[in-house]
């Protein structure tokens, strides 16, 4: 896809002139030539995820080589003992030699070569019972080699009780409920519930009182489905709940707020962005389907199986692409197969402060990316707002009155994501 580098630039004469490097600095998530990232399934406090680490190493590590996995102080196993050793794989292999666990250490063999300077994959499965921390923070895990002293420190990757969409599936439709189009799956998380248009009381001459603030669902269109809405003028959305008995039945009509462009396609056309409204309310971990619908079945047989959609809320903001994307397993070197791309974006940012305007300040945040998809800056307490971020340099001009908190993520075309915490304080005042 196209990317446009876009320098946001808010130039105001006398703080510019007054700026001053503040000795707040992300530290960088990865090395040129080697790297550790980590993703887990289940972010939530005290839950029990599956971790994906994606690492490469300046140091081949042998079969049956020890390695050491050291988790957060706050990291606990749900179970006493040990981990099974099928539960703990390197590049699809696991180890014949037991896994330990101790404290907050996984120690395992190496139950193949992971040759230097190669990508590989490292997977924890669910059944290992090797739990989140029980407190929202940002936590890293260490990968450690001690035959040749190496270690690798991983990206951060986020405990938190902000959940997100769960995308399930996306399939074409026709004549379903007498519509045409496709059929968009996702679940709402734990505490993903949505404020719609259903009253909440009734007024003294006992008309119906609705809530003062609704929530939104945006939906992100490929470039097929960005077509189709361009040339069927007529096309509709409707919203099924599938977990919800009293709106099971039938679609019901959904408003949409917004319809603008979002980002251009490398053959031109133009991606849509749909914000729309709810007009019933959404309970937590339900399932839904966003029906989008077109005009023929003629235009939804042409699409290709490669289509998507986007989608988040204003309650759970992370983007997640529909379909979801199958993860990375295995060397990207074995024969036969081409190169996987488990690198993900690296992100830095720093904060210079006005030396006149104790309130004002630049977040200047860089991207390391060759092949960027997604990148953008949520403001905690902004849940609706994403502030789009491209490969290179951004600076974002912000007053801070009372701190700064927020996240940065990254995503490229592979899937690969980058989450970097920003926590600013508050400035100090006389």
């Amino acid at each position: 896809m196209k990317r446009e580098t876009t320098a946001i630039a808010l130039i105001v004469a006398l703080a510019m002139a007054g700026m001053a490097t503040a000795a707040i600095r992300a530290p960088m998530v990865q090395a040129a030539s080697q790297y550790l990232n980590v993703a887990v399934t289940n972010n939530y406090p005290g839950d029990v995820p599956q971790y994906t680490l994606t690492f490469s190493a300046a140091t081949t590590i042998h079969k049956g080589d020890l390695l050491t996995l050291t988790f957060d102080t706050e990291v606990a196993r749900a179970k006493d003992g040990n981990p099974s050793s099928s539960d703990i794989l390197f590049d699809g292999a696991s180890s014949t030699s037991g896994v330990e666990w101790s404290g907050n250490k996984l120690k395992v063999s190496a139950p193949v070569d992971l040759v230097a300077g190669t990508g590989h994959v490292a997977v924890i499965m669910a059944g290992a019972l090797i739990q989140n921390p029980r407190t929202a923070g940002h936590y890293q895990i260490t990968l450690e080699h001690p035959v040749s002293g190496m270690t690798l420190i991983s990206s951060y990757y986020s405990v938190t009780t902000l959940t997100q969409l769960t995308p399930l599936s996306l399939e074409k439709v026709v004549e379903h409920f007498q519509m045409t189009g496709v059929r968009i799956r996702i679940k709402t998380g734990r505490n993903g519930a949505l404020t719609g248009h259903d009253p909440v009381g009734v007024d003294l001459l006992g008309g119906p009182v609705y809530p003062d603030q609704e929530d939104t669902m945006t939906i992100r269109l490929s470039e097929g489905l960005s077509k189709l809405w361009a040339v069927a003028g007529t096309v509709k959305l409707q919203l099924l709940y599938s977990s919800y008995p009293l709106v099971s039945t039938v679609p019901f009509t959904t408003t949409i707020l917004s319809s603008t462009v979002y980002d251009t396609s490398e053959a031109g056309t133009d991606l849509r962005q749909l914000v729309l409204n709810l007009p019933h309310n959404i309970p937590a971990s339900t399932e839904l389907y966003i029906y989008l619908i077109f005009k023929t079945a003629q235009s939804v047989s042409t699409l290709s199986d490669t289509e998507y959609v986007k989608v988040y809320s204003s309650k759970e903001t992370t983007l997640v692409m529909v379909p979801p994307q199958a993860p990375a397993s295995g060397s990207g070197t074995q024969e036969g197969n081409p190169p996987v791309d488990t690198k993900a974006p690296v992100i830095t940012w720093t904060m210079q402060q006005s030396a006149f305007f104790t309130r004002l300040l630049t977040l200047n945040i860089s991207i390391t990316e060759d092949d960027l998809d997604e990148a953008y800056f949520v403001r905690d307490g902004d849940n609706s707002l994403h502030t789009r971020l491209a490969v290179g340099d951004t600076g974002l001009m912000m007053v801070n009155r009372t701190g700064i908190k927020g996240m940065i993520i990254a995503i490229d075309e592979a899937g690969n994501t980058t989450t970097m915490p920003v926590d600013i304080p508050a400035p100090v005042t006389s």
